[in-house]
């Protein structure tokens, strides 16, 4: 059932939204996006937009087009979303470069409130909406990769935005919902082309709920019609992939990755296991998902009763998560490095921990406290990991890994792309080398030591580890408001940083009071 969307529904969405931009920006850094080629890249694609109505990047950043110009080949959706953001920067006297890193954050805090949206949509109370989107938003993945320069965030978001939208469409039969939710594929398409996988997802959800209260004959003609209009309000955001392929690399279908395979002598889709990835990501301790996300576990003892209250959502659900999952497993660098976690399955993390909703409106619940106590450990172990995550910068570990452990990267070379260095297979099947358990002993003795630290030049002459050694990220915690005062010996960043704080506490004891009247 559809929520009325009165006051009291406004201000949660308001304090949600204020909690986690305050969590968000508390606990980003002023690193990554300068340390990520990814990052760097969109942000060039950005720049050139702004500065010189181009698509080009700066030589020795992207890869050879057809034109003998260097492009991304990364889709161009977050860099246009970051247009705003760079004109911003300029305006405010600031650095564009500040300005556009805040994207992720603002993202991240979007789809929690989401999250919420949808779980109060059907018909969830709001004390249980807001629960699930805390869990998403402070006990998966989505914190730490909020601060990460990945576009993971603006995939995840609009591509819920597109499922809850034609969930809509199928309540209150508004043709703007259906408009809306292509339009909301078509922009996590142009950013991530892997979005096309959830379009099957949307129509078997249509013909999956009008089925149940249509029969066969009388389901063919709006669905067929649905499907039609999505279809061409898709369309334009296909074109615009298939100029920017041509613009870029002589062809409509070429994105770059085909290109890039073809000149460092690799397949992205021959070259592994199917059973290698699919095993990485769901037990491996370097990137099993639910290493990473423990919460997500509790998808397993709601979806069944979420999915004979919902059954086209429920299926569709299913669908997406085993499609991304099917996909990406066969895909050679299905783990992502380098980078926290199994970044592209951020996408499907809310698909897992909406129908987490359900638990707590189930006798179960409320009935059992030991399954209480079990759950709220696994609360608490979530929370504590994406604690560990925010703390250090993930890169620590891979120059901790390449550098000091001596474990001898794979990199592919290739004339006109970027080389690939990344971790041989076996470190991420090996208990020993987990990034979960590496970062806690990173925190044990920053801590430790971060008193002793000193801010040292590397010296021309020093040896490629140096850099690496001298780098205030490897010796400090990893929020700006510490860095700022360590390297600058400026204590305003505390400031700002309690003042965050006290916004975040307060907007967190106002979502408590707020939801705890159910009022649809």
């Amino acid at each position: 059932m559809h929520f009325k969307r009165n006051e009291t529904v406004r201000l949660i969405i308001f304090y949600l939204f204020t909690f986690f931009i305050a969590v968000y920006f508390l606990s980003t850094s002023i690193r990554n996006f300068y340390n990520t080629e990814a990052s760097q890249l969109r942000f060039q694609v950005t720049k050139s937009i702004v500065e010189r109505f181009d698509l080009s990047v700066p030589e020795g950043t992207g890869m050879r087009g057809s034109d003998g110009r260097e492009y991304s080949w990364l889709g161009v959706g977050s860099a246009i979303l970051a247009v705003p953001f760079y004109i911003a920067g300029k305006l405010i006297g600031g650095t564009p470069e500040n300005a556009v890193s805040v994207m992720n954050q603002i993202f991240g805090a979007a789809t929690v409130v989401l999250v919420f949206l949808f779980s109060a949509s059907l018909g969830y109370s709001r004390r249980a909406s807001v629960i699930v989107s805390f869990l998403y938003g402070l006990c998966t993945m989505a914190w730490p990769l909020a601060k990460s320069p990945f576009d993971h965030n603006v995939e995840t978001f609009f591509v819920l935005l597109s499922v809850y939208l034609i969930y809509l469409r199928m309540v209150d039969k508004k043709i703007s919902y259906l408009v809306s939710s292509a339009i909301s594929l078509g922009i996590a398409f142009i950013t991530r082309p892997i979005s096309m996988l959830i379009m099957p997802c949307l129509f078997i959800f249509m013909i999956v709920y009008s089925a149940q209260r249509l029969n066969f004959k009388s389901i063919v003609k709006p669905v067929v019609r649905d499907t039609c209009i999505f279809s061409l309000s898709f369309l334009p955001f296909l074109c615009l992939n298939f100029y920017y392929n041509y613009y870029r690399f002589g062809s409509i279908f070429e994105t770059g990755y085909s290109l890039i395979a073809l000149r460092a002598g690799i397949n992205f889709f021959k070259d592994t296991s199917f059973f290698r990835g699919l095993s990485g990501f769901l037990i491996s301790p370097g990137k099993g998902f639910f290493y990473y996300s423990p919460v997500a576990v509790l998808f397993f003892f709601s979806i069944r009763n979420f999915t004979k209250k919902h059954l086209g959502l429920g299926i569709s659900f299913i669908f997406i998560i085993i499609s991304y999952l099917f996909l990406l497993s066969k895909y050679l660098y299905w783990h992502g490095d380098w980078a926290w976690g199994p970044r592209y399955l951020l996408v499907i993390t809310p698909f897992l921990i909406i129908p987490i909703a359900e638990l707590f409106e189930s006798g179960v619940w409320s009935g059992k406290r030991y399954l209480k106590a079990i759950a709220l450990f696994i609360f608490a172990l979530s929370l504590i990991i994406q604690i560990a995550a925010v703390s250090v910068d993930f890169q620590k570990y891979f120059v901790n890994l390449r550098f000091e452990e001596k474990v001898e990267f794979t990199v592919a070379y290739g004339k006109g792309v970027q080389p690939i260095a990344e971790p041989p297979t076996e470190t991420y099947f090996s208990w020993r080398k987990s990034p979960i358990l590496s970062q806690l002993g990173f925190i044990y003795k920053m801590a430790k030591d971060i008193k002793d630290y000193r801010d040292m030049e590397a010296s021309e002459r020093a040896a490629l580890v140096e850099p690496f050694k001298r780098d205030p990220g490897y010796y400090i915690f990893d929020f700006w408001w510490l860095y700022k005062y360590f390297l600058d010996g400026n204590y305003s960043g505390f400031i700002t940083a309690l003042i965050l704080l006290l916004i975040a506490i307060y907007a967190a004891v106002k979502l408590w009071k707020v939801s705890a009247y159910n009022d649809y």
